[in-house]
């Protein structure tokens, strides 16, 4: 990999826009192929919105991004391997803790204590669910037999007609804060139909036993830098797009000092972001329209580390749900071995809010009463702690997957994943599989490269 400038009159095979895991990932694909690539990222890291910054105090690097994976995350796993990452079991040793107000609620972990009496309601309703998720392609969900239905409906529209209990619509509520970044009136219900459906099911997006919280990496950034050392060509940081442009022969690609020349393009960047491009001749309009309407959702997490894991002497797992929607949750991020003490508090959708609008002295205090209200007073005098609002983020602004608001799938969702001529499309949010996860955003990458490598020795007239 050579990092920096264009070299003399280099045309790339392709030009990736974005050096998250989507578009590295396509980068590999690419490189494999014999392909010279350039990837062009306005930051001054690869990663995207896995970002893994250095602990003086625990000498190892710790993650305000995506962190963990599934077992069925194939691609993320081989990666983790192939690069060496760390990757830690989930702890769930001890009693879940949930919290609503000042009340603490304590079971086995996963028995959603708290909110026992609805179970059989919870079951009920996931029957349900899984029956609509059944008649759902994932390659085309607008062919739903109630696509128009629940494309207009949104899913708190759903939960509301389907739900009795108000403590099941709260919990149902905090899933969508959790795996969106939106409240439930936000997303529409065919979105979040496809969703859960390329994650499996809802239940397993958050299983930490083999499902999306069963193990987390130790430095998740790892695996970009891993992938960047591998590409065929060039990686630029601090290499922010402004203007592509594509004619008979190619592309070009203009930055604020440097211009690259391809004969095709991969925006691997969530929507909101490819607003602030401008494309010559312009995209056409269901795909700008697309742009409009599917922003990024609301997280952030934060980093607590304690001397000592002392939670753990209480019989206390470190896994902490949120009843009353304060927060999305409370992990143990040590192993078993552990003799200092790692949480992440995380926030997804509704409860960043508060985070967001708070000075940055507000924001820690929230935090720490909330790790009180969860684990014990001890846990207000942590020995670091390190917060990422990925809204703040001005290459992210909101993290980790973007959504499609009401009406936008029936739409233009057959059109989502078709190129604009020579411009390719890639992001976990257009994943097939695991939407929304890092592997998601490997398997898009991967598909965008293979649509590349498929229309490599096609005659393409820009006609967009």
């Amino acid at each position: 990999m050579n990092q920096g400038r264009p070299m003399e009159q280099t045309t790339f095979d392709t030009i990736i826009v974005g050096a998250g895991l989507s578009g590295l990932y396509a980068a590999r694909v690419l490189s494999k192929a014999g392909q010279r690539v350039a990837v062009l990222e306005a930051r001054d890291r690869v990663g995207g919105l896995t970002c893994s910054e250095y602990s003086e105090y625990l000498g190892e690097r710790i993650d305000l991004g995506g962190a963990w994976l599934a077992d069925v995350h194939t691609r993320m796993h081989a990666l983790v391997q192939e690069f060496k990452v760390p990757l830690v079991p989930q702890y769930v040793t001890g009693k879940e803790v949930a919290i609503d107000g000042e009340t603490r609620h304590m079971g086995e972990v996963g028995s959603f204590p708290g909110r026992e009496s609805v179970l059989p309601e919870l079951q009920a309703v996931m029957a349900k669910l899984e029956s609509e998720l059944a008649g759902l392609d994932i390659d085309a969900p607008w062919t739903h037999e109630k696509a128009a239905e629940f494309d207009a409906m949104t899913f708190a529209g759903w939960i509301n007609q389907t739900v009795e209990a108000p403590s099941l619509r709260a919990l149902m509520t905090a899933s969508t804060n959790a795996f969106f970044g939106v409240r439930p009136e936000e997303v529409s219900f065919l979105e979040a139909m496809h969703l859960f459906k390329t994650c499996g099911d809802i239940l397993l997006m958050g299983d930490t036993n083999t499902g999306g919280q069963s193990a987390h990496m130790v430095g998740s950034q790892l695996v970009s830098e891993g992938l960047a050392a591998t590409v065929n060509g060039v990686v630029s940081l601090s290499s922010p797009v402004r203007r592509i442009i594509q004619d008979d022969q190619g592309v070009t690609v203009e930055c604020d000092e440097t211009t690259w020349r391809g004969k095709h393009v991969i925006c691997a960047l969530p929507p909101v972001m490819i607003n602030r491009l401008r494309f010559e001749p312009m995209l056409p309009a269901y795909r700008r329209e697309f742009h409009q309407r599917c922003p990024m959702g609301r997280y952030a997490k934060a980093i607590l580390t304690y001397e000592t894991p002392f939670w753990r002497d209480q019989d206390l797992s470190g896994v902490v749900m949120s009843i009353d929607n304060s927060m999305t949750g409370i992990f143990d991020l040590g192993d078993t071995e552990s003799q200092r003490g790692v949480i992440a508090v995380l926030f997804g959708g509704e409860p960043s809010i508060p985070l967001d609008n708070a000075t940055e002295a507000e924001r820690d205090q929230i935090i720490l009463d909330l790790a009180a209200k969860s684990l014990g007073d001890q846990a207000r005098n942590p020995v670091e702690i390190v917060v990422k609002q990925w809204a703040a983020e001005p290459w992210s602004q909101g993290g980790s997957c973007s959504y499609m608001t009401p009406g936008t799938l029936t739409t233009i969702g057959d059109r989502l994943w078709e190129p604009c001529g020579r411009i390719h499309w890639a992001g976990t949010h257009l994943s097939k599989v695991w939407r929304g996860y890092m592997e998601g955003a490997c398997a898009s990458g991967e598909a965008a490269a293979n649509a590349v490598l498929a229309a490599k020795n096609e005659a393409i007239q820009v006609k967009i």
